[in-house]
Parts: structure tokens; C-alpha cells; sequence
């Protein structure tokens, strides 16, 4: 008997769980191509219907309507606990999506032939079913060891069905292939003027041995030349990196708006370092890779597009390196804590001081009370009890007069030295206080960079909350779970 699947460990479940955090993280500040790393990663961990739903909201929001409709068509096939709503939401993705799928038949004269869309393999003849792609425009290649490849360029619109015819023509020797390096996106890849593929190329490109030009192409660039000349079977690589063309630059160009979350980035664009990002950047239009380097932190990674004459703002969120990270809790902790420590010190000498200078005006008063009164009876000739020109030195005088004088003026003494210990305790305690005050309002925030909170262990999917997404003719909202 087939075993079951082993349950996930608690670790596994526990990147899964990171891996989703990073990619909600991702999704939510619109890097939509690293959050679909980490989602698929997550789903390869744990696979879960929560996970498969994002996935296919995220494709839909990168313009892959196979691969959305795909991941969508799986969620509602087996939708588990996901609630109507998104169910309701899924639905409508996933028709929308489907909607902008048109098929291609391929046919030809070779069996086993490498059929390729725009560089990417997608199957051997003879295909079993058409070949699903996005509308608009394709490169169709059927490549065979023995035989000249073959390229077609094809246009189709959403639900169109088209049908190909190869003739692949034999030839003497072996395919040769050619790697082609660029940083720029978007930039039609042309072989001897043939429009071959689009960067980014994910593999490399089979061709006939030979002499070769090599062009990469695209609007608003100076276009990129290498000529080559590959051997029998010979593997070659090219770097091409067109340059942006000022001239066109100035009347079609765009501006890229970054908001970063932390000061002084550094900004590098389609492989071009840019320093340190200021403002918004000229930039010509179509697709552009973004990387954005900080110290202490993780680079970011975007891919966007630029429209002519208009603004394209993105918000980075850098991630702190876990040193970095705990350095600056460490040292957030320790400033309101010493913050603390300084109001509440400074509280206690300061109500100390005030307490000891309220005592002493106490003693002071009532030691200014007593001289007084015996200066009122020290009236010389008078014949009062305290008259100095009497028996000063008898019994009656000393205990009633000169006694109780000395001590009076010693109490109303040592209640001003006092004062000066007491009024500086204030003084000193509402400085203490004052700094507390501007240690704890200037202190960073020591959870600023922290993620939601761990589940409790042997958890599956804890909690879930939404998050917007918006595509070509619909919008709605996404489900961000914890596991």
C-alpha cells in the first residue's frame, strides 16, 4: 500500500511561514516577481489552498494569464476551507484571465522537435494540444537536432486559434548555441535579422553553425551588435548592453518616483548604477530592473514598466540583515530603558528635593516664630522674663530664653543649608527627567522592523487578513495567512 505524505516538521512549517511573511511583505509593496518566489516557495513546503489563491492573484498582476488561470483553476477545484468570497474572487480572476488566452497549433514535419515560445521550451511535436499563450505577439521556433531551426513571429488576440506549419530542412552537422547576456529588459533579441526572442532569456539560443550578426533592439535604446561565428555543435556567448539614446531619451522618456524606507539608497537600474537616489529618475519606456542597496540592509529587487510622460512611484521596503536587526533592538531597548530610568530617577529626586526644601521652609517658620517671640521679650528695662538687663544668667533665663534662641537660630541655620541640597535635588532631578523625556521621544522603534507575531507550534494556517490587488478588468482582495 502507498504510504501518506509525512506531515511537515514544525521547522519546515516554520520557513514556510517566514517564506509567506516575505512574500506578503513583497506582494504589499508591489514587488510582485519576488513575492511570487517566496509564495511558491511556501507552497512547495506546505502546499495549502491559502498560498495556491495568492499565487494565482499574483500572476494575474505580472499579465501571465496561463499560469494565473492554471494556479486558479487548482484553487477552485479543490478550494478547502478558503471562504465564498474568495472563492467568488477566484472565479472571477480566473475568467478574466482565461479570457486573454488565445492557442496556437503546431505542426510539422519532424517529431521529437523542440517547440519553443519567445526562447522558453513549452513541448515536443508532436503537441498533444495547442499551445497557450497570452494575446499579442509570439515567436514560435521548432528546433531539432540534424535540421535548421525554424522561427515564427505570430500576433493573436484574446480567444483566437491559429495554426502553424513547419518544414524544418535538414542540414550537416550540429546545432551550435548561443548564450546572449544583457541587463536590459524588454529589447527584442534579432539573429541575422530575425526576431528571435525577447530579454529576458532564460536559456540559450540554437542556431546553425556559422557566421552570425547579433542585434538586440529596443525603443529609446541605441541598438547592440555582435557578430559571432559559431562552429559545428559550438557553444558561444554574447554581451550586449544597448545604451539609453539621449536624443530619444529627452521626448519619450518617463520618471521613476522611488519612496524607500530608508535613507540614502543606492539605485542601480537595468545593471547601471545610478548612486545615491535623490529624485525622480528620467527613464526610457518599457520594462526595467530595479536593485536598491543600503548597508546594513537587504537588497531589493523590482521589476517595473515606464510609461512615456508619466510618473511610476514605488515603494521599497528594505529589510534589515539579522546583525543589523538586532544591533537595532538592542540599542532602541537599551535608550528607553535608560530613558525610563532617568524619568523615574529624576521624578524621585526631584519629589525628594521638593520635599526636603517644603520641610525645611517648615522648620524655618517656626524657628523665625521663636526668635521672634523671644526678641519681644528682650526689651532691656523692661521687666519681661527674657530683659537682658536682669539675672541673664539664672535658671528661669536660661531655660526659657536663651536656650530656646539658640536653638531657633541653629534650626532656621540648618534649614538654609539645607535649602541648597534640597533646590538642587530639583534642579538636578527635573534635568534627569527633561533627558529621560528626550531619550524616550528621540528612541527608534525596537519592533520597527518586526514581522507578525510566531503561531503556537503544530499549527497548519492561523490567521488570515486581506490584502488589495487590482488587475486588467478586476480587482479584489487577497488572503495573507499565517502558518
Amino acid at each position: 500500500m502507498p504510504t501518506a505524505p509525512r506531515a511537515p516538521t514544525a521547522a519546515v512549517r516554520a520557513e514556510a511561514g517566514e517564506r509567506f511573511d516575505r512574500g506578503l511583505r513583497l506582494f504589499n509593496g508591489g514587488d510582485n516577481a519576488g513575492a511570487l518566489v517566496e509564495f511558491r516557495r511556501a507552497y512547495e513546503l506546505v502546499p495549502n489552498v491559502t498560498v495556491l489563491y495568492n499565487i494565482g492573484l499574483v500572476y494575474s498582476q505580472m499579465s501571465r494569464a496561463v499560469e494565473a488561470t492554471d494556479a486558479l483553476n487548482q484553487v477552485l477545484a479543490a478550494p478547502g476551507q478558503l471562504s465564498s468570497e474568495r472563492l467568488a474572487i477566484a472565479r472571477r480572476t480566473r475568467d478574466d484571465q482565461a479570457a486573454r488566452i488565445a492557442e496556437i497549433a503546431v505542426a510539422a514535419n519532424v517529431e521529437g522537435a523542440r517547440v519553443e515560445v519567445d526562447g522558453i521550451e513549452s513541448g515536443q511535436t508532436p503537441l498533444a494540444v495547442p499551445l497557450r499563450v497570452q494575446s499579442g505577439t509570439h515567436v514560435i521556433g521548432l528546433i531539432a537536432p540534424g535540421y535548421s531551426p525554424q522561427r515564427k513571429e505570430v500576433a493573436i488576440a484574446s480567444g483566437d486559434k491559429q495554426a502553424l506549419k513547419f518544414e524544418l530542412v535538414a542540414m550537416q552537422g550540429r546545432l551550435a548555441h548561443l548564450l546572449v547576456r544583457t541587463h536590459v529588459a524588454g529589447a527584442d533579441l534579432f539573429v541575422d535579422d530575425q526576431r528571435v526572442a525577447t530579454t529576458p532569456l532564460s536559456a540559450s539560443i540554437s542556431m546553425a553553425p556559422g557566421a552570425h550578426r547579433i542585434e538586440l533592439r529596443r525603443a529609446g535604446y541605441t541598438t547592440a551588435v555582435a557578430p559571432i561565428t559559431l562552429g559545428d555543435g559550438a557553444s558561444g556567448e554574447v554581451t550586449l548592453e544597448p545604451e539609453e539614446d539621449r536624443s530619444a531619451l529627452a521626448s519619450t522618456s518617463g520618471r521613476l518616483l522611488l519612496d524607500v524606507t530608508e535613507t540614502a539608497p543606492v539605485v542601480i537600474i537595468d545593471g547601471r548604477p545610478r548612486g545615491v537616489y535623490a529624485s525622480a529618475l528620467p527613464l526610457a519606456p518599457g520594462p526595467h530592473h530595479l536593485l536598491v542597496e543600503r548597508g546594513d540592509f537587504e537588497p531589493a529587487e523590482r521589476d517595473f514598466s515606464i510609461e512615456p510622460g508619466h510618473v511610476t512611484s514605488l515603494r521599497i521596503l528594505l529589510e534589515p540583515t539579522p546583525e543589523f536587526r538586532a544591533h537595532y533592538v538592542g540599542r532602541a531597548q537599551s535608550q528607553r530603558t535608560w530613558g525610563w530610568i532617568s524619568v523615574v530617577a529624576g521624578a524621585a529626586l526631584a519629589a525628594g528635593g521638593a520635599a526636603l526644601a517644603a520641610y525645611d521652609a517648615k522648620q524655618r517658620s517656626e524657628g523665625d516664630s521663636t526668635i521672634r517671640g523671644i526678641n519681644a521679650m528682650a526689651v532691656r528695662h523692661s521687666g519681661e522674663l527674657c530683659d537682658p538687663a536682669g539675672d541673664t544668667g539664672s535658671a528661669t533665663y536660661q531655660t526659657l530664653c536663651a536656650m530656646p534662641y539658640a536653638n531657633a537660630t541653629t534650626q532656621v541655620s540648618d534649614a538654609n543649608s539645607r535649602d541648597g541640597i534640597a533646590w538642587s535635588g530639583v534642579g538636578v532631578g527635573a534635568a534627569a527627567v527633561a533627558l529621560g523625556v528626550v531619550l524616550l521621544l528621540t528612541a527608534d522603534d525596537p519592533h520597527k522592523y518586526d514581522g507578525p507575531a510566531p503561531p503556537p507550534e503544530n499549527s497548519a494556517v492561523l490567521r488570515a487578513w486581506p490584502t488589495a490587488w487590482m488587475s486588467w478588468r478586476a480587482g479584489g482582495v487577497g488572503v495573507a495567512a499565517r502558518f
